[in-house]
């Protein structure tokens, strides 16, 4: 009988031990979507402020170049 009992209590531990693992790939999974939306939007979002400051000194540089040409420098 404890012979029988031990290939159970075996069984058992291997199947919790695979369902947790699975468990576990799951989670490593949902948090690798997370971040990689996080690093998404950041880059997104940074991209725009780089746009957004270049756009403002191509205008402050071409505005210098109107001087000039006009000798207003």
């Amino acid at each position: 009988m404890g012979v029988i009992l031990e290939r159970v209590n075996e069984a058992a531990h291997r199947e919790r031990e695979a369902l947790w693992e699975e468990s576990a790939r799951r989670d490593r999974e949902r948090k690798r979507r997370e971040l990689d939306a996080l690093r998404l939007q950041y880059h997104s979002e940074q991209a725009d402020r780089h746009r957004r400051t270049l756009s403002r000194l191509v205008q402050f540089h071409e505005g210098q170049v109107e001087k000039l040409t006009k000798g207003e420098a």
